[in-house]
C-alpha cells in the first residue's frame, strides 16, 4: 500500500531486462514547438542537383512520446504518516551520447533498492526520463508537415529543461499529498550540467512553476568552468547541426555502430571510463540497441550535443543562482581526473585563429575587469563556493560516468549530500 499510493502508473511496463522489477517504466508526452528560424535545413533535391531550403511550418508542434523509469522507496511503516512524511523526488538527468539513455542509471537504481539506502522517515522517489531526441524520446508525431525534413529539430538546453519541468509538474499532480511535503533534487552528469542549472534558474525566478520545492542540485563529471561560462556561438551551433544532419552525420552514425559498436567500446574505454572493466559487459550492447531503436532518430540529440548546443552560455544561469543559499549545489567527482581529449571537430580552430581569438578575449576581459576572476577559478566547486552556493564535493571511483562506474559510491555520496 505504501508503494502504490505514490506510484504513477501511466502505462507501466517492466520491459527493461537490465533493471529490477521494482522499477516501473512509465510513458509521458511532451509537446515541442520548434523555432522556425533556428531549424531551417537544407535537403537534397530528388531529381535536380543541389539542395533546397526547408523549414518547420510556423507554430508546428511535435509530440515527443517518451518513457521514464520510476523507483519508489517507501519509508518505514512505523514512521509513515501520509499527511506528514517528507517526499524527496530525485530527477536523474542522463548524459547524451551514442546510444546513451535512461538505462545509464540502472546500476544506481539497483543500489538504492538495497537495505543500506532505506530511509526510515522519508519517502524517496527516483525518476529517470529519456531526454527528447534520445532513447525512447525519439518517438515523434505531428500533423505530418514536418516529415519533409526527415530529421528532428535542433534541441536546446531550454527545450530539455522545459521537458523536465513538464514532467515534474505532471508527476506532482498525481501525488495525493500536501505539496509542502515534496522536495525535488536534480542530478546531472557531464555535459547536461546546463540543463540542471537552467531548471534551477527558472525555479528561482518563478517558484510557482512546480508545487513542491527545489532544494538540491547534484552535478557530476562537470565540464570545465571556462567551458560553462563562455558565450554560446548559436550561429555556429546551427551550422554544425545542419552539417551533421546530412551525409556527415549519417556516416558518423554508421561508423559508430559498425562491428556491433566496436567504436563505441573503444571510445568509452579511452575517454569515459577509469578502467575498461568498469563499463561492464552490457554497456556496448545497450548503446548499440538504443542507437538503432526508432530508425536511429535518437542520433539527432547526439548531433545537437556534438554541434555544441550544451556548450557555454551559463553565466546568466549562475548569476541568477548567486547567493541563493537555500538551493544547495554540490558536486560528485570521479577520482580519475584525466581530461577528456575527445572534441567535436566542428569546434576545432587553427592555431592562428585560436591565438587571435584568445587575444581578443583577453583584451575584452581587461576592459571588463574579469581577467583575474577567470584566472583564479580552477574548478566548479571553487566557483560555486564563491558564488554563494554550497559547493561541497565528494570524490568517488570512476572518471566521466561515475554513477555507472561506481554506483554504490555514488549512491552513498548522494545520500550524504542530501542528508546534511
Amino acid at each position: 500500500p505504501l508503494l502504490s499510493y505514490l506510484s504513477i502508473e501511466l502505462n507501466p511496463k517492466n520491459e527493461n531486462q537490465y533493471i529490477s522489477s521494482a522499477v516501473q517504466v512509465n510513458e509521458n508526452t511532451f509537446i515541442l514547438t520548434p523555432d522556425n528560424a533556428t531549424n531551417a535545413m537544407y535537403q537534397r533535391r530528388r531529381f535536380l542537383p543541389g539542395r533546397k531550403r526547408v523549414s518547420y511550418p510556423i507554430e508546428d508542434q511535435i509530440a515527443f512520446e517518451y518513457k521514464y523509469n520510476e523507483l519508489v522507496i517507501p519509508p518505514s511503516p512505523s514512521t509513515f504518516d501520509k499527511s506528514r512524511t517528507k517526499i524527496r523526488i530525485m530527477l536523474l538527468i542522463p548524459p547524451i551520447g551514442v546510444g546513451i539513455g535512461r538505462w545509464y542509471y540502472d546500476r544506481l537504481l539497483k543500489q538504492f533498492q538495497s537495505p543500506d539506502f532505506q530511509e526510515r522517515d522519508c519517502q524517496n522517489i527516483y525518476l529517470v526520463p529519456d531526454l527528447i531526441g534520445g532513447g525512447s524520446a525519439s518517438m515523434v508525431s505531428s500533423d505530418g508537415t514536418t516529415a519533409v525534413l526527415k530529421t528532428l529539430p535542433l534541441i536546446s538546453v531550454i527545450d530539455w529543461s522545459e521537458q523536465l519541468v513538464d514532467l515534474m509538474s505532471k508527476y506532482e499532480k498525481k501525488l495525493n499529498v500536501d505539496v509542502n511535503q515534496v522536495e525535488w533534487c536534480l542530478i546531472s552528469n557531464g555535459g547536461c550540467t546546463p540543463i540542471a542549472l537552467e531548471i534551477a534558474k527558472q525555479y528561482v525566478q518563478n517558484p510557482s512553476m512546480i508545487q513542491g520545492s527545489l532544494t538540491n542540485l547534484i552535478l557530476s563529471a562537470t565540464p570545465r568552468v571556462a567551458s560553462l561560462l563562455k558565450p554560446q556561438d548559436l550561429e555556429k551551433v546551427q551550422k554544425s547541426f545542419r552539417t551533421l544532419s546530412g551525409i556527415a552525420g549519417n556516416l558518423f552514425w554508421w561508423y559508430a555502430l559498425r562491428n556491433d559498436g566496436a567504436f563505441i567500446q573503444k571510445f568509452s574505454e579511452k575517454n569515459l571510463a577509469s578502467k575498461p572493466e568498469n563499463l561492464g559487459n552490457k554497456w556496448r550492447p545497450k548503446c548499440v540497441e538504443t542507437a538503432k531503436d526508432f530508425n536511429g532518430l535518437n542520433r539527432f540529440s547526439t548531433f545537437a550535443f556534438l554541434a555544441g548546443t550544451l556548450e557555454g552560455g551559463n553565466q546568466e544561469r549562475l548569476d541568477a543562482l548567486k547567493e541563493v543559499d537555500w538551493l544547495k549545489i554540490d558536486v560528485i567527482t570521479g577520482g580519475d581526473k584525466r581530461s577528456n581529449p575527445a572534441k567535436s571537430w566542428f569546434w576545432e580552430r587553427s592555431k592562428e585563429k585560436t591565438n587571435v581569438g584568445k587575444d581578443k578575449a583577453e583584451e575584452h576581459n581587461k576592459r571588463e575587469g574579469t581577467v583575474e576572476q577567470t584566472k583564479d577559478i580552477t574548478s566548479l566547486v571553487t566557483y560555486l563556493k564563491e558564488n554563494g552556493n554550497s559547493g561541497r564535493e565528494i570524490i568517488v571511483k570512476g572518471r566521466r560516468c561515475p554513477a555507472h562506474e561506481d554506483a554504490k559510491g555514488y549512491a552513498t555520496a548522494m545520500t550524504k549530500l542530501l542528508s546534511s
